[in-house]
Protein backbone atom coordinates (compact mmCIF):
# COMPACT_ATOMS: atom_id res chain seq x y z
CA UNK A 1 0.00 0.00 0.00
CA UNK A 2 1.25 3.55 -0.68
CA UNK A 3 2.68 5.37 2.32
CA UNK A 4 1.69 8.84 3.50
CA UNK A 5 -2.00 8.19 2.92
CA UNK A 6 -1.62 9.01 -0.78
CA UNK A 7 -4.08 7.85 -3.39
CA UNK A 8 -2.64 6.87 -6.78
CA UNK A 9 -4.67 6.44 -9.95
CA UNK A 10 -3.73 5.90 -13.58
CA UNK A 11 -5.04 7.66 -16.62
CA UNK A 12 -3.16 6.26 -19.58
CA UNK A 13 -3.92 7.03 -23.21
CA UNK A 14 -1.80 5.88 -26.08
CA UNK A 15 -1.48 8.83 -28.40
CA UNK A 16 -0.23 6.97 -31.43
CA UNK A 17 -0.52 9.20 -34.47
CA UNK A 18 -2.26 7.85 -37.56
CA UNK A 19 0.03 6.65 -40.34
CA UNK A 20 -0.05 9.09 -43.22
CA UNK A 21 -1.84 8.09 -46.40
CA UNK A 22 -0.97 4.42 -46.22
CA UNK A 23 -3.43 3.39 -48.86
CA UNK A 24 -3.56 6.49 -51.02
CA UNK A 25 -1.75 6.83 -54.30
CA UNK A 26 -0.39 10.38 -54.11
CA UNK A 27 -1.92 12.50 -56.86
CA UNK A 28 1.40 14.27 -57.56
CA UNK A 29 3.74 11.26 -57.50
CA UNK A 30 5.02 10.15 -60.88
CA UNK A 31 4.53 6.46 -61.65
CA UNK A 32 5.44 4.69 -64.87
CA UNK A 33 2.52 4.00 -67.19
CA UNK A 34 1.43 0.39 -67.59
CA UNK A 35 -0.93 -1.56 -69.86
CA UNK A 36 -4.51 -0.67 -69.00
CA UNK A 37 -3.40 2.58 -67.37
CA UNK A 38 -4.35 5.83 -69.13
CA UNK A 39 -1.26 7.65 -67.88
CA UNK A 40 0.91 8.10 -70.97
CA UNK A 41 4.29 8.83 -69.41
CA UNK A 42 6.27 9.76 -66.33
CA UNK A 43 5.06 12.91 -64.65
CA UNK A 44 1.49 12.63 -65.94
CA UNK A 45 -0.56 11.13 -63.16
CA UNK A 46 -4.27 10.46 -62.76
CA UNK A 47 -5.54 10.44 -59.15
CA UNK A 48 -6.42 6.92 -58.04
CA UNK A 49 -8.99 5.77 -55.53
CA UNK A 50 -7.85 4.87 -52.06
CA UNK A 51 -10.01 1.77 -52.03
CA UNK A 52 -12.70 0.15 -54.16
CA UNK A 53 -15.67 -1.98 -53.09
CA UNK A 54 -15.90 -5.00 -55.39
CA UNK A 55 -19.06 -6.78 -56.61
CA UNK A 56 -18.15 -10.00 -54.82
CA UNK A 57 -19.95 -12.20 -52.30
CA UNK A 58 -16.75 -13.94 -51.24
CA UNK A 59 -13.05 -13.99 -52.01
CA UNK A 60 -10.90 -16.88 -53.17
CA UNK A 61 -7.77 -15.74 -55.00
CA UNK A 62 -6.00 -12.85 -56.74
CA UNK A 63 -3.91 -12.88 -59.92
CA UNK A 64 -2.03 -9.88 -61.29
CA UNK A 65 -1.83 -9.73 -65.10
CA UNK A 66 1.02 -7.32 -65.79
CA UNK A 67 0.77 -7.71 -69.56
CA UNK A 68 -2.76 -6.34 -69.73
CA UNK A 69 -2.75 -4.23 -66.56
CA UNK A 70 -5.56 -6.24 -64.97
CA UNK A 71 -6.43 -7.95 -61.73
CA UNK A 72 -8.50 -11.15 -61.62
CA UNK A 73 -10.25 -12.01 -58.36
CA UNK A 74 -12.27 -15.17 -57.81
CA UNK A 75 -15.60 -15.21 -55.98
CA UNK A 76 -16.36 -18.80 -54.85
CA UNK A 77 -19.77 -18.02 -53.33
CA UNK A 78 -20.85 -16.01 -56.34
CA UNK A 79 -19.40 -18.45 -58.88
CA UNK A 80 -17.63 -15.61 -60.65
CA UNK A 81 -14.38 -13.85 -61.47
CA UNK A 82 -14.17 -10.08 -61.10
CA UNK A 83 -11.82 -8.22 -63.45
CA UNK A 84 -10.43 -4.78 -62.59
CA UNK A 85 -7.67 -2.51 -63.84
CA UNK A 86 -4.79 -1.49 -61.61
CA UNK A 87 -6.80 1.44 -60.23
CA UNK A 88 -9.52 -0.92 -59.02
CA UNK A 89 -12.05 0.05 -61.68
CA UNK A 90 -14.27 -2.97 -62.32
CA UNK A 91 -14.09 -4.02 -65.98
CA UNK A 92 -16.26 -7.13 -65.89
CA UNK A 93 -17.77 -9.82 -63.70
CA UNK A 94 -17.46 -13.22 -65.39
CA UNK A 95 -20.22 -15.53 -64.16
CA UNK A 96 -21.15 -19.19 -64.57
CA UNK A 97 -18.07 -20.46 -62.72
CA UNK A 98 -19.39 -22.61 -59.82
CA UNK A 99 -17.20 -22.31 -56.74
CA UNK A 100 -14.44 -20.42 -58.61
CA UNK A 101 -11.44 -21.00 -56.38
CA UNK A 102 -7.71 -20.68 -57.07
CA UNK A 103 -6.53 -18.93 -60.24
CA UNK A 104 -3.52 -19.43 -62.52
CA UNK A 105 -2.21 -17.26 -65.34
CA UNK A 106 -0.58 -18.85 -68.38
CA UNK A 107 3.05 -17.76 -68.98
CA UNK A 108 2.02 -15.78 -72.08
CA UNK A 109 -0.78 -14.07 -70.09
CA UNK A 110 -3.30 -15.00 -72.78
CA UNK A 111 -5.35 -17.39 -70.65
CA UNK A 112 -6.48 -17.47 -67.06
CA UNK A 113 -7.39 -20.82 -65.51
CA UNK A 114 -9.67 -21.34 -62.54
CA UNK A 115 -10.47 -24.45 -60.55
CA UNK A 116 -14.23 -25.05 -60.23
CA UNK A 117 -14.80 -27.52 -57.40
CA UNK A 118 -18.53 -27.06 -57.76
CA UNK A 119 -18.44 -28.42 -61.29
CA UNK A 120 -15.50 -30.90 -61.18
CA UNK A 121 -13.96 -28.74 -63.86
CA UNK A 122 -11.09 -26.39 -64.70
CA UNK A 123 -12.17 -23.43 -66.85
CA UNK A 124 -10.03 -21.40 -69.24
CA UNK A 125 -10.79 -17.69 -69.60
CA UNK A 126 -9.42 -15.26 -72.19
CA UNK A 127 -7.60 -12.40 -70.49
CA UNK A 128 -8.58 -10.03 -73.31
CA UNK A 129 -12.20 -10.89 -74.12
CA UNK A 130 -12.99 -12.36 -70.67
CA UNK A 131 -14.90 -15.16 -72.37
CA UNK A 132 -14.72 -18.76 -71.13
CA UNK A 133 -12.83 -20.50 -73.94
CA UNK A 134 -12.66 -24.07 -72.62
CA UNK A 135 -13.73 -26.35 -69.78
CA UNK A 136 -11.77 -29.42 -68.77
CA UNK A 137 -13.65 -32.02 -66.74
CA UNK A 138 -11.45 -33.57 -64.07
CA UNK A 139 -13.73 -36.44 -63.05
CA UNK A 140 -16.87 -36.87 -61.02
CA UNK A 141 -16.37 -36.01 -57.35
CA UNK A 142 -12.83 -34.70 -57.80
CA UNK A 143 -13.69 -31.11 -56.79
CA UNK A 144 -10.46 -29.43 -57.98
CA UNK A 145 -9.66 -26.45 -55.76
CA UNK A 146 -6.31 -25.19 -57.05
CA UNK A 147 -4.57 -25.11 -60.43
CA UNK A 148 -1.17 -24.11 -61.84
CA UNK A 149 0.31 -24.04 -65.33
CA UNK A 150 3.55 -25.80 -66.26
CA UNK A 151 4.34 -25.83 -69.96
CA UNK A 152 1.40 -27.35 -71.83
CA UNK A 153 -0.03 -29.05 -68.75
CA UNK A 154 -2.33 -27.99 -65.97
CA UNK A 155 -1.75 -29.39 -62.49
CA UNK A 156 -4.49 -29.34 -59.90
CA UNK A 157 -5.14 -30.30 -56.31
CA UNK A 158 -8.33 -32.25 -55.73
CA UNK A 159 -10.19 -34.63 -53.43
CA UNK A 160 -12.50 -34.80 -50.44
CA UNK A 161 -11.38 -34.93 -46.81
CA UNK A 162 -9.22 -37.98 -46.31
CA UNK A 163 -8.61 -38.38 -50.04
CA UNK A 164 -6.57 -35.44 -51.31
CA UNK A 165 -4.32 -35.86 -54.33
CA UNK A 166 -2.80 -34.18 -57.40
CA UNK A 167 -3.91 -34.49 -61.01
CA UNK A 168 -2.92 -33.11 -64.39
CA UNK A 169 -4.48 -32.09 -67.69
CA UNK A 170 -2.31 -32.61 -70.78
CA UNK A 171 -3.17 -29.89 -73.31
CA UNK A 172 -0.75 -31.16 -75.98
CA UNK A 173 -3.13 -33.85 -77.20
CA UNK A 174 -6.06 -33.28 -79.55
CA UNK A 175 -8.38 -34.33 -76.74
CA UNK A 176 -6.96 -33.03 -73.42
CA UNK A 177 -6.03 -35.96 -71.21
CA UNK A 178 -6.70 -36.02 -67.47
CA UNK A 179 -4.48 -38.06 -65.19
CA UNK A 180 -5.34 -38.46 -61.51
CA UNK A 181 -3.44 -39.89 -58.54
CA UNK A 182 -0.10 -38.24 -59.28
CA UNK A 183 0.90 -37.97 -55.63
CA UNK A 184 1.98 -40.65 -53.17
CA UNK A 185 -1.05 -42.28 -51.54
CA UNK A 186 -2.13 -40.78 -48.20
CA UNK A 187 0.14 -37.72 -48.59
CA UNK A 188 -2.76 -35.28 -48.47
CA UNK A 189 -5.70 -35.26 -46.10
CA UNK A 190 -7.59 -32.91 -48.40
CA UNK A 191 -7.03 -31.24 -51.76
CA UNK A 192 -3.55 -29.65 -51.61
CA UNK A 193 -2.95 -26.12 -52.85
CA UNK A 194 -0.41 -25.92 -55.68
CA UNK A 195 2.13 -23.20 -56.48
CA UNK A 196 4.45 -23.07 -59.49
CA UNK A 197 7.89 -21.46 -59.54
CA UNK A 198 8.01 -18.47 -61.93
CA UNK A 199 11.76 -18.99 -62.29
CA UNK A 200 11.37 -22.71 -63.07
CA UNK A 201 7.84 -23.70 -64.14
CA UNK A 202 8.86 -27.34 -63.97
CA UNK A 203 8.83 -27.12 -60.18
CA UNK A 204 5.51 -27.26 -58.32
CA UNK A 205 5.11 -26.97 -54.56
CA UNK A 206 2.06 -28.42 -52.81
CA UNK A 207 0.83 -27.48 -49.34
CA UNK A 208 -2.03 -28.55 -47.10
CA UNK A 209 -4.34 -25.68 -46.14
CA UNK A 210 -6.67 -27.54 -43.80
CA UNK A 211 -5.50 -28.90 -40.47
CA UNK A 212 -2.27 -28.79 -38.53
CA UNK A 213 0.56 -29.57 -38.92
CA UNK A 214 0.91 -28.56 -42.58
CA UNK A 215 2.76 -30.94 -44.92
CA UNK A 216 4.73 -29.40 -47.82
CA UNK A 217 6.04 -31.24 -50.89
CA UNK A 218 8.10 -30.28 -53.94
CA UNK A 219 7.49 -31.94 -57.33
CA UNK A 220 9.36 -31.99 -60.61
CA UNK A 221 6.63 -32.07 -63.29
CA UNK A 222 8.69 -31.57 -66.45
CA UNK A 223 8.01 -35.04 -67.82
CA UNK A 224 4.26 -35.01 -67.20
CA UNK A 225 4.63 -37.14 -64.09
CA UNK A 226 4.83 -35.53 -60.66
CA UNK A 227 8.15 -36.75 -59.25
CA UNK A 228 8.44 -35.88 -55.56
CA UNK A 229 11.79 -34.21 -54.82
CA UNK A 230 11.25 -33.22 -51.19
CA UNK A 231 8.61 -33.68 -48.51
CA UNK A 232 8.30 -32.23 -45.03
CA UNK A 233 5.37 -33.12 -42.84
CA UNK A 234 5.78 -30.37 -40.26
CA UNK A 235 8.18 -27.59 -41.27
CA UNK A 236 9.15 -25.13 -38.59
CA UNK A 237 8.14 -27.29 -35.63
CA UNK A 238 4.40 -26.72 -35.92
CA UNK A 239 3.25 -25.16 -39.14
CA UNK A 240 -0.53 -25.02 -39.34
CA UNK A 241 -3.32 -23.63 -41.50
CA UNK A 242 -1.35 -22.72 -44.61
CA UNK A 243 -2.97 -19.73 -46.33
CA UNK A 244 -0.43 -18.63 -48.92
CA UNK A 245 2.98 -19.37 -50.41
CA UNK A 246 5.32 -17.42 -52.68
CA UNK A 247 8.63 -18.10 -54.41
CA UNK A 248 11.72 -15.91 -54.28
CA UNK A 249 12.51 -14.37 -57.70
CA UNK A 250 15.25 -16.95 -58.34
CA UNK A 251 13.00 -19.82 -57.22
CA UNK A 252 15.50 -21.06 -54.64
CA UNK A 253 13.29 -20.34 -51.63
CA UNK A 254 9.63 -20.37 -50.74
CA UNK A 255 7.94 -18.13 -48.17
CA UNK A 256 5.02 -19.53 -46.20
CA UNK A 257 2.09 -17.69 -44.65
CA UNK A 258 0.40 -19.96 -42.12
CA UNK A 259 -1.59 -19.42 -38.95
CA UNK A 260 1.37 -20.68 -36.95
CA UNK A 261 4.20 -20.06 -36.24
CA UNK A 262 3.87 -16.31 -35.77
CA UNK A 263 6.28 -15.38 -38.54
CA UNK A 264 6.61 -16.03 -42.26
CA UNK A 265 8.83 -19.07 -42.67
CA UNK A 266 11.39 -19.34 -45.45
CA UNK A 267 12.29 -22.82 -46.76
CA UNK A 268 14.75 -23.93 -49.42
CA UNK A 269 12.86 -25.15 -52.46
CA UNK A 270 15.34 -27.94 -53.18
CA UNK A 271 14.98 -29.81 -49.88
CA UNK A 272 12.53 -27.74 -47.76
CA UNK A 273 15.25 -27.03 -45.20
CA UNK A 274 14.85 -23.96 -43.00
CA UNK A 275 16.24 -20.83 -44.65
CA UNK A 276 15.16 -18.07 -42.27
CA UNK A 277 12.04 -16.08 -41.56
CA UNK A 278 10.32 -12.73 -41.93
CA UNK A 279 9.35 -11.71 -38.38
CA UNK A 280 5.98 -10.10 -39.04
CA UNK A 281 3.30 -10.81 -36.41
CA UNK A 282 0.72 -13.34 -35.27
CA UNK A 283 -1.47 -15.22 -37.75
CA UNK A 284 0.33 -14.82 -41.10
CA UNK A 285 -2.16 -15.30 -43.94
CA UNK A 286 -0.67 -13.71 -47.06
CA UNK A 287 2.67 -13.19 -48.78
CA UNK A 288 3.73 -11.64 -52.07
CA UNK A 289 7.25 -11.37 -53.49
CA UNK A 290 7.97 -8.71 -56.10
CA UNK A 291 10.22 -9.20 -59.12
CA UNK A 292 12.82 -7.10 -57.33
CA UNK A 293 12.78 -9.41 -54.31
CA UNK A 294 10.77 -7.07 -52.08
CA UNK A 295 8.48 -9.01 -49.74
CA UNK A 296 5.04 -8.07 -48.45
CA UNK A 297 4.11 -10.23 -45.46
CA UNK A 298 0.45 -10.01 -44.44
CA UNK A 299 -1.26 -11.08 -41.24
CA UNK A 300 -4.81 -11.51 -39.95
CA UNK A 301 -4.93 -8.62 -37.47
CA UNK A 302 -7.86 -6.51 -36.33
CA UNK A 303 -5.84 -4.30 -33.96
CA UNK A 304 -2.33 -3.91 -35.36
CA UNK A 305 -0.28 -3.70 -38.52
CA UNK A 306 -1.70 -5.70 -41.43
CA UNK A 307 1.21 -5.85 -43.90
CA UNK A 308 4.93 -5.78 -43.10
CA UNK A 309 7.26 -4.64 -45.87
CA UNK A 310 10.79 -5.91 -46.50
CA UNK A 311 13.29 -4.51 -48.97
CA UNK A 312 15.10 -6.97 -51.28
CA UNK A 313 17.62 -9.06 -49.38
CA UNK A 314 16.61 -7.86 -45.92
CA UNK A 315 14.74 -9.55 -43.08
CA UNK A 316 13.91 -6.41 -41.06
CA UNK A 317 10.70 -4.60 -41.96
CA UNK A 318 11.14 -1.01 -43.12
CA UNK A 319 7.45 -0.08 -42.79
CA UNK A 320 3.92 -1.32 -42.43
CA UNK A 321 0.39 -0.82 -43.71
CA UNK A 322 -2.41 -0.51 -41.17
CA UNK A 323 -6.00 -0.75 -42.43
CA UNK A 324 -7.93 0.06 -39.25
CA UNK A 325 -9.37 3.57 -39.04
CA UNK A 326 -11.80 4.80 -36.41
CA UNK A 327 -14.45 2.13 -35.85
CA UNK A 328 -13.40 0.31 -39.01
CA UNK A 329 -11.14 -2.75 -38.64
CA UNK A 330 -10.80 -4.41 -42.04
CA UNK A 331 -8.95 -7.72 -42.18
CA UNK A 332 -6.52 -8.74 -44.88
CA UNK A 333 -7.98 -11.83 -46.54
CA UNK A 334 -5.94 -15.04 -46.96
CA UNK A 335 -3.82 -14.87 -50.09
CA UNK A 336 -4.95 -11.28 -50.54
CA UNK A 337 -1.70 -9.63 -51.67
CA UNK A 338 -0.23 -9.06 -55.14
CA UNK A 339 2.47 -6.80 -56.61
CA UNK A 340 2.17 -4.64 -59.71
CA UNK A 341 4.95 -5.37 -62.24
CA UNK A 342 6.85 -2.18 -61.42
CA UNK A 343 7.05 -3.33 -57.76
CA UNK A 344 5.95 0.05 -56.39
CA UNK A 345 2.26 -0.72 -55.99
CA UNK A 346 0.87 -3.47 -53.83
CA UNK A 347 -2.71 -4.70 -54.11
CA UNK A 348 -4.50 -5.88 -50.97
CA UNK A 349 -7.93 -7.48 -50.63
CA UNK A 350 -9.70 -6.81 -47.34
CA UNK A 351 -13.03 -7.34 -45.65
CA UNK A 352 -14.50 -6.46 -42.28
CA UNK A 353 -15.60 -9.30 -40.04
CA UNK A 354 -19.33 -8.59 -39.84
CA UNK A 355 -21.82 -10.59 -41.93
CA UNK A 356 -22.37 -9.15 -45.37
CA UNK A 357 -19.28 -6.93 -45.27
CA UNK A 358 -18.11 -5.96 -48.76
CA UNK A 359 -14.86 -7.16 -50.29
CA UNK A 360 -12.56 -4.17 -50.77
CA UNK A 361 -9.53 -3.78 -53.02
CA UNK A 362 -6.82 -1.41 -51.78
CA UNK A 363 -3.97 0.08 -53.82
CA UNK A 364 -0.99 0.53 -51.49
CA UNK A 365 2.07 2.60 -52.33
CA UNK A 366 3.94 4.07 -49.36
CA UNK A 367 4.28 2.00 -46.18
CA UNK A 368 4.16 3.99 -42.98
CA UNK A 369 5.53 3.64 -39.48
CA UNK A 370 4.11 1.15 -37.01
CA UNK A 371 1.97 2.37 -34.13
CA UNK A 372 3.66 2.35 -30.73
CA UNK A 373 2.04 1.66 -27.37
CA UNK A 374 3.68 3.49 -24.48
CA UNK A 375 2.46 2.63 -20.99
CA UNK A 376 3.44 4.40 -17.77
CA UNK A 377 2.18 2.23 -14.94
CA UNK A 378 0.77 3.19 -11.54
CA UNK A 379 3.79 3.87 -9.30
CA UNK A 380 4.44 2.58 -5.82
CA UNK A 381 6.18 4.16 -2.83
CA UNK A 382 9.64 2.86 -2.09
CA UNK A 383 11.65 4.50 0.67
CA UNK A 384 9.81 7.39 2.35
CA UNK A 385 8.94 10.12 -0.12
CA UNK A 386 10.19 8.26 -3.19
CA UNK A 387 7.90 7.12 -6.01
CA UNK A 388 9.02 4.16 -8.09
CA UNK A 389 7.76 4.09 -11.69
CA UNK A 390 7.86 1.44 -14.38
CA UNK A 391 6.65 1.41 -17.96
CA UNK A 392 6.88 -0.26 -21.32
CA UNK A 393 7.07 0.58 -25.01
CA UNK A 394 5.61 -1.94 -27.46
CA UNK A 395 5.09 -2.03 -31.22
CA UNK A 396 4.56 -4.43 -34.10
CA UNK A 397 8.09 -3.54 -35.24
CA UNK A 398 11.02 -4.16 -32.85
CA UNK A 399 12.00 -1.42 -30.41
CA UNK A 400 15.76 -0.89 -30.23
CA UNK A 401 17.32 -1.14 -26.76
CA UNK A 402 18.35 2.32 -25.61
CA UNK A 403 15.37 4.06 -27.22
CA UNK A 404 14.77 7.27 -25.25
CA UNK A 405 11.63 8.03 -23.28
CA UNK A 406 11.14 11.62 -22.07
CA UNK A 407 9.66 12.07 -18.60
CA UNK A 408 7.92 15.13 -17.14
CA UNK A 409 5.99 16.00 -13.98
CA UNK A 410 3.33 18.69 -13.57
CA UNK A 411 3.28 19.64 -9.92
CA UNK A 412 0.03 20.37 -8.04
CA UNK A 413 -1.27 23.79 -9.06
CA UNK A 414 1.35 24.23 -11.82
CA UNK A 415 0.34 25.07 -15.37
CA UNK A 416 3.51 23.84 -17.04
CA UNK A 417 5.32 20.52 -16.56
CA UNK A 418 8.86 20.14 -15.28
CA UNK A 419 11.21 17.97 -17.33
CA UNK A 420 12.76 15.05 -15.46
CA UNK A 421 15.77 13.02 -16.63
CA UNK A 422 14.99 10.88 -19.67
CA UNK A 423 15.16 7.11 -19.45
CA UNK A 424 16.01 4.36 -21.94
CA UNK A 425 14.21 1.10 -22.64
CA UNK A 426 15.93 -2.26 -22.20
CA UNK A 427 15.96 -5.26 -24.59
CA UNK A 428 12.34 -6.00 -23.71
CA UNK A 429 11.17 -2.43 -24.22
CA UNK A 430 10.75 -1.83 -20.47
CA UNK A 431 11.96 1.13 -18.42
CA UNK A 432 11.82 2.55 -14.90
CA UNK A 433 12.71 5.60 -12.82
CA UNK A 434 12.19 7.16 -9.40
CA UNK A 435 11.13 10.62 -8.27
CA UNK A 436 10.78 12.49 -4.98
CA UNK A 437 7.78 14.84 -5.41
CA UNK A 438 6.95 17.67 -3.01
CA UNK A 439 3.75 19.47 -2.09
CA UNK A 440 0.16 18.34 -1.84
CA UNK A 441 -2.46 17.78 -4.48
CA UNK A 442 -2.60 16.11 -7.88
CA UNK A 443 0.68 15.57 -9.71
CA UNK A 444 0.69 14.31 -13.31
CA UNK A 445 3.62 12.27 -14.66
CA UNK A 446 3.92 11.91 -18.42
CA UNK A 447 6.12 9.63 -20.50
CA UNK A 448 6.66 10.56 -24.14
CA UNK A 449 8.13 8.56 -27.02
CA UNK A 450 8.92 10.88 -29.89
CA UNK A 451 8.85 8.23 -32.59
CA UNK A 452 11.57 7.27 -35.06
CA UNK A 453 11.96 6.05 -38.62
CA UNK A 454 9.98 2.84 -37.90
CA UNK A 455 7.57 3.89 -35.17
CA UNK A 456 4.90 6.52 -34.59
CA UNK A 457 5.11 8.57 -31.37
CA UNK A 458 2.99 7.83 -28.32
CA UNK A 459 2.32 9.30 -24.88
CA UNK A 460 1.13 7.92 -21.54
CA UNK A 461 0.32 9.74 -18.29
CA UNK A 462 -0.31 8.76 -14.68
CA UNK A 463 -1.87 10.88 -11.92
CA UNK A 464 -0.65 10.76 -8.34
CA UNK A 465 -2.48 12.34 -5.40
CA UNK A 466 0.15 13.72 -3.02
CA UNK A 467 -0.31 14.51 0.63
Amino acid sequence: MPARGSHISRRSATAALAALALTLVAPHTAVAAEPGDPRPAWGVVTPQPRQVTLPMEDYGDLVVDGTHGKLFLSDPAGGAIVVTDFRGTVLQRITGLPGAAKLALAPDSATLYTALPGADTIAAVSTTTHAVTARYTTGEGTGPSSVVVSGKRLWFGYGDLGAGNIGSVDLTTAQPTVRLGQSVSNRWYSAPSLYVSPADPGIVVAGQETGSPTPIAVYDVRTGTAREKAYRWNPGGYTGTLSDLAFSPDGRNIVLASGSPYHHQVLRTADLADAGQYPASAYPNSVAVARTGAVAAGVNSSHGSDVFMYKPGTRVSHGVFEFASGDSSPLLLPGGLGWAPESRRLFAVTQESYDGAPVVLRVLTSPGRAASDLALYIPSWGEPGVLEFSGSLRSDLPIAPGTEIRISRRDPGATEPTALPSVKVDEEGDFGFTDRPVGEGLAVYTATFGGDTLHLPSVSSTEVQLG
